[in-house]
């Protein structure tokens, strides 16, 4: 059987990676395991790790820190200075919690480094089913959940608040509906619609954590899950890639199921001893035949492979 992968390539201008559109959401950015991972949703101006800070990362107004490795933080300073170069205002970054001092002191050292203040908002956060951040300037708010990584890590999700008619409104007409507003009856509910789930450096156990699993369960019906693979074939063996805190090919397939209500899937974060032809190879490999519906929902994000 043969299948025709949809493929996030990348064009590249300059420093920005020109990608389609998934699930509605543009998306634009950089992964690549080890050297780099800044993934930016500008319809939402937000963006998820700072990589290296590649120019487009300076519009995302709000900036969400899945944990601290260099190849995700790295370009944090660049990021803070640059919207203050081009006078746009403080950003917001959200950081996990138990490591909110240590990167305030990171800052701060580059304070005294660039001579100047590095303006913007530090917001520690933790993973928690009530708590939520509410994304500034849009009917959108984040939730954060556990993950599994030799380091504090965390994914977050990105849900829309909107109004939902109320079941005993729905056979309504439209002439009686306008007459309910009318008489100020209250006809709709506020309801939360998950949208984009981001798992950053994770093994696939993040999935049963104890203490995240009402976002998780509501993370993986969003419209876009974003989820690393770092390893695609047996080089690696799923054993030593969770030894290693990140996630295999064979790791996804076996999850397969947990995977049926969201949209699509966007794969990030291959291993850079990859090529993208070896990348196809092993998604076609895992996946094809054996869970062709899964596959179906899946785009690599290839942009910096050869």
């Amino acid at each position: 059987m043969n299948y025709t992968k949809r493929e996030m390539n990348g064009e590249q201008k300059g420093n920005r990676f020109v990608v389609e559109t998934l699930s509605g959401f543009n998306i634009e950015g950089l992964s690549i395991g080890g050297q780099e991972t800044s993934i930016i949703f500008p319809q939402l101006k937000l963006c998820f790790d700072s990589g290296r800070c590649f120019q487009r990362c300076v519009y995302a107004d709000t900036l969400l820190l899945t944990h601290t490795h260099m190849d995700h933080v790295g370009g944090l300073g660049m990021y803070i200075a640059s919207r203050n170069l081009l006078s746009l205002p403080p950003p917001t970054i959200l950081v996990p919690q138990s490591k909110a001092e240590a990167i305030s002191r990171f800052i701060d050292a580059l304070k005294v480094l660039d001579d100047s203040n590095l303006p913007h908002e530090l917001v520690p956060f933790a993973p928690s089913s009530d708590d939520f951040y509410p994304l500034k300037n849009r009917n959108y708010k984040i939730k954060a959940f556990e993950t599994v990584h030799p380091i504090a890590s965390q994914g977050y999700l990105i849900l829309s608040t909107k109004q939902k008619l109320k079941d005993k409104y729905l056979t309504l007409k439209g002439n009686e509906i306008k007459a309910l507003k009318m008489d100020g009856v209250e006809i709709t509910d506020t309801v939360d619609v998950p949208e984009i789930m981001f798992t950053g450096d994770t093994t696939m156990e993040f999935l049963h954590s104890s203490s995240s699993q009402e976002v998780i369960q509501e993370g993986l019906k969003a419209k876009l899950v974003c989820l690393e693979c770092t390893f695609v074939n047996d080089d690696v063996s799923p054993a030593d890639a969770k030894r290693f805190g990140h996630t295999h090919v064979r790791d996804i397939a076996e999850n397969a199921e947990r995977f049926r209500e969201c949209d699509s899937i966007l794969l990030i974060h291959f291993s850079a001893r990859y090529t993208r032809e070896e990348i196809r190879e092993g998604l076609r490999n895992q996946l094809a035949e054996s869970h062709a519906w899964l596959y179906a929902k899946i785009t690599p994000m290839l942009a910096g492979y050869e």
